[in-house]
């Protein structure tokens, strides 16, 4: 089984470490993990339209999106989830018979790290949001959704 995570550039990126770890402990009590594997591939924007079906066709059953291609897939999909037609960036993607579903998970991974790590929850609190990029995007939206009583959002840029 293979899985990845794609975008430009990603050579910096720990995923495959940290996804090829879970993996291996995986394995250990489900044999069926011992032959997934995680990669890292560079895909620059204007050929991730190209890159998905190839992918796929390979057995790629599932990816990571990060920069510049998180808005681009949204586009590129059969099928997306609310959250990710909601946030406006998908983050994740999962191979389906006709082609990849679409979803994000980031708005939902940034809720669980901050109840778990810091027992801070959302609701009533104030947040201050550095970013306005696709994973602060889905960001803002939990926030929102999960009722903080203010979210300020700061960018280097006004777009």
């Amino acid at each position: 089984m293979s899985l990845a995570v794609l975008g430009f550039p990603i050579g910096h990126s720990i995923s495959p470490a940290i996804h090829n770890a879970a993996l291996f402990e995986m394995a250990k009590s489900d044999p069926r993990f011992a032959k997934w594997r995680y990669r890292r591939i560079e895909v620059e924007a204007e050929r991730l339209s190209e890159v998905l079906p190839l992918l796929r066709k390979a057995g790629f059953r599932g990816l990571n999106l990060t920069i510049p291609h998180k808005v681009q897939a949204l586009d590129l999909v059969v099928e997306l989830s609310a959250d990710a037609r909601a946030i406006g960036a998908v983050n994740t993607l999962m191979a389906s018979d006709d082609g990849w579903r679409g979803f994000n998970t980031d708005g939902y991974g940034l809720e669980q790290a901050l109840r778990e790590e810091l027992e801070v929850d959302l609701e009533g609190s104030k947040v201050i949001l550095l970013g306005a990029g696709g994973a602060a995007r889905a960001a803002a939206a939990q926030c929102l959704l999960r009722g903080c009583r203010k979210l300020w959002i700061g960018n280097r840029s006004s777009h």
